[in-house]
């Protein structure tokens, strides 16, 4: 069919009109790109400042974020328009400028010192829900409320990434693993009590650590950023939580002075449990006999950590940081009780008084010495590290009967430890790059005596490389790095030699300020420590011969984890899926023979866990917040086709009302598995009622171990043979605790004046 010509011209028409209609749609919808950096008069980048975008009636707020630790900020998304840019740091005078954004667009912000607020007193805003991902992990910005707190780790208590138990104040992160503690990316040990909570400006929690700390063992990080000072200080922080009624607390103090150019720190803890007392029982069998062993048993631990460090920046380019430590931790305990053997084959059994004393003391020593060097463009750094241990440990057992039964075992041990470990940074082609080797170097003495005197030297040359590389983009991120080390083993007249390799990636896609998702995959390799490794028998049990096996090699870790995580307003909210796959694991095996069951260690082993996990916090305003995080596990060892699932999961608080705070944990029964083996221990719990009686000294009443007594269970069921332990900690349970803490700062500025980069290493927090 034929149209008429004026027809044709009208759809000709209409077709144009349709097309500038759809030409200017899209650009009227277009979006842009805002981007910024925020610096002082002294062209340094402000951290973690406010960025607010405000529509053009300067009041009506269209989206915001915060700069990062270059000062650095991107808006993305943004349509044609006029808008006010909003920008406030403490110590800097607000500013607010208009901008007309036609394009994608960069600007350069100055903010103005405020002589007036550095010297009042800050009203700081409630920031816990600015919550920044990456592809290494996520940087948390702590509450007023948290920023007020006398300790940090109370402080800590309320980033849910993070498990604290205030009793021992040890850190952890929710899977378990123990961090890596940085302060400003240096490692400082026993820095982290002498930090002031005020001066937190955030957290960093790395889930997957980079191929760099890998060799050390450490599959996490945790970055603390704190403010630096502008003039000189001192600061002092100190408490007690201790029970009344038993001999059980935990003492800490540190002391810190410095200035602009260098500090000084000296800090201190120990934890004590006297009189600690257990219902004991011990069973074994295997094909021949058994052995039941019940007893009471009393005894002391105490855990003294000392430590001193500094650090000096010579200049904009050159910083020096050291640190040397003392940890000393004596142990004993007795044993009164009866054992029964029983024979199998006839079930003849016979009796015996059971009496054991046992006594432990370990030793030590650490020395550290960091250097950084910066360039225009790179930096140079490296890392001197000096161990030296010592482990003493005696063992009387005697079982007497009609065929007297005796059992002495006097063990040492000799570690000596030094690591020299250079780095290199630079930028190529705006990919961050780091490569870094590791030399290091053991020794192990061993010397026991079990009737017949036995020596066991360990020397180990390890020589391990790395490279880090990492780029950021719009909205997507990524950090990849690979480790390699070869190792050297001598041990009496056995030798040995392997390579291993360390890979991890880290991918990170960031839809908007509220929804991101995160893929971590890391494969760890974990050598045997000198006990696996040590050929002499170490059993008491008359039953069993118990060795390690010099042949041993590392066993190798894949880990996947794929994350996605929410924040908005009061709600924080993380699912994930994680997968690790163990091969050649490290794990007992045995056998019967004429002089009894024989246990030793073999690479044999093999296991998969799929776990679910859900991590979330709801933020009650000024009233504080409840967090926790459940997570559901299904562990198959596909030798023995052995399936376990167990759930994990933890509950905690922090309420806040006037002067009094309320907080504490709940955590569920803990179970671990392995090849033949299960452990269960009771659920874990702590409550605190605090009151601010002043500015710097805070009072305290709670409670340990809330309505059931510690109880600790061990089953072994292998071919041939079976054991279980059982014991049950009779004055551990419903312990009150009283505690006092006294907190003292002069002179530190409210504002930061330089930054370290968080890819600097230096000291190693062993047991914090």
């Amino acid at each position: 069919m034929k149209y008429p010509l004026y027809s044709y011209n009208i759809m000709k028409k209409i077709g144009i009109i349709t097309l500038i209609i759809l030409y200017t749609t899209v650009l009227h919808a277009q979006n842009f790109t805002f981007k910024g950096v925020i610096i002082d008069k002294n062209k340094q980048p402000i951290s973690y400042a406010s960025v607010a975008l405000l529509a053009s009636d300067s009041t009506t707020l269209v989206t915001g974020t915060i700069s990062d630790d270059k000062g650095q900020f991107q808006l993305s998304n943004i349509n044609k328009g006029k808008y006010y840019v909003s920008l406030s740091f403490i110590g800097f005078k607000p500013s607010k400028e208009l901008i007309t954004l036609t394009s994608n667009t960069e600007r350069t912000f100055v903010l103005e010192d405020d002589a007036i607020a550095l010297n009042e007193v800050v009203v700081k805003t409630n920031r816990s829900n600015i919550i920044k991902q990456s592809a290494t992990g996520q940087t948390f910005m702590l509450s007023e409320s948290a920023l007020k707190k006398k300790d940090i780790l109370e402080s800590l208590q309320e980033i849910p990434a993070l498990s604290i138990d205030p009793g021992t104040r040890k850190i952890s992160l929710n899977d378990g693993s123990n961090p890596l503690i940085l302060i400003n990316g240096i490692r400082k040990e026993g820095g982290l009590s002498a930090i002031n909570p005020e001066d937190i400006l955030s957290v960093e929690v790395v889930p997957t650590s980079s191929a760099e700390f890998l060799r050390e063992g450490y599959t996490s990080v945790l970055n603390i950023k704190v403010k630096q000072t502008d003039r000189s200080y001192t600061s002092f922080n100190g408490g007690i939580n201790s029970s009344p009624l038993l001999l059980f607390g935990i003492s800490d103090a540190s002391l810190e002075f410095g200035n602009s150019k260098s500090s000084f720190y000296i800090s201190g803890q120990t934890f004590t449990f006297l009189n600690n007392k257990s219902d004991m029982l011990e069973t074994s069998q295997t094909a021949e006999s058994s052995r039941s062993v019940e007893y009471k048993r009393k005894g002391d631990y105490t855990d003294t950590y000392w430590a001193i460090g500094g650090d000096r920046n010579w200049s904009k380019k050159d910083y020096t940081s050291f640190s040397a430590t003392f940890d000393y931790i004596p142990q004993n305990n007795n044993a009164n009780g009866k054992t029964k053997l029983t024979n199998t084959a006839t079930n003849e059994s016979s009796a015996y008084d059971y009496t054991r004393d046992y006594q432990d003391k370990s030793w030590t020593g650490t020395a550290n010495l960091y250097h950084k060097h910066s360039f225009s463009t790179s930096t140079l750094d490296f890392l001197l590290q000096l161990t030296l241990s010592k482990n003493k440990n005696e063992v009387n057992q005697l079982e007497k009967g009609e065929n007297d039964l005796i059992y002495n075992f006097d063990f040492k041990n000799h570690h000596t430890g030094i690591a020299f470990t250079p780095s290199y940074q630079f930028t190529l082609s705006e990919y961050k790059i780091k490569t870094g080797i590791n030399n290091y170097y053991q020794y192990n003495k061993i010397s026991q005596n079990e009737g017949v005197a036995s020596e066991f030297a360990q020397k180990e040359w390890n020589e391990y490389g790395y490279l880090d590389i990492n780029k950021a983009w719009k909205h997507f991120s990524f950090t990849a790095s690979i480790g390699m080390d070869a190792v050297f083993r001598n041990i009496n007249e056995y030798s040995d030699h392997y390579l291993r390799f360390r890979p991890v990636a880290n991918i990170n896609y960031r839809f908007n300020n509220n929804h991101s998702i995160t893929f971590n995959y890391s494969m760890q390799s974990t050598p045997p420590d000198v006990i696996q490794l040590n050929p002499y028998n170490t059993s008491s049990d008359t039953l069993t011969i118990i060795t390690g096996n010099p042949s041993l090699k590392p066993y190798k870790t894949h880990q996947f984890r794929f994350n996605y995580s929410f924040s908005s307003g009061k709600f924080y909210i993380e699912p994930a899926i994680r997968y690790r796959r163990i091969s050649n694991s490290v794990v007992t095996i045995g056998e019967e023979t004429a002089e009894g069951y024989i246990q030793s260690l073999a690479n044999a082993g093999h296991n998969n866990l799929w776990s679910g996990v859900l991590t979330l916090r709801y933020t009650i305003g000024k009233l504080g917040f409840i967090g926790g995080n459940i997570s559901y596990n299904s562990l198959r060892f596909p030798d023995i086709s052995q399936k376990n699932i167990f759930w994990n999961g933890r509950i905690n608080w922090g309420l806040n009302y006037a002067k009094f705070s309320l907080s504490g944990f709940y955590g569920l029964p803990q179970n671990t598995y392995d090849l033949y083996k299960h452990s269960k221990s009771s659920p874990e719990s702590w409550c605190t009622l605090s009151y601010s009686a002043t500015q710097c000294l805070n009072l305290s009443v709670g409670m340990r171990y809330i309505g059931n007594k510690s109880h600790v269970q061990r089953w072994v069921n292998m071919p041939d043979y079976s054991s279980y332990y059982d014991n049950k900690f009779t004055n551990r349970g419903n312990i009150v605790m009283i505690g006092i803490r006294y907190k003292l700062q002069t002179n530190k500025s409210e504002r930061t004046i330089k930054k370290l980069e968080n890819d600097d290493k230096g000291f190693r927090i062993i047991s914090e």
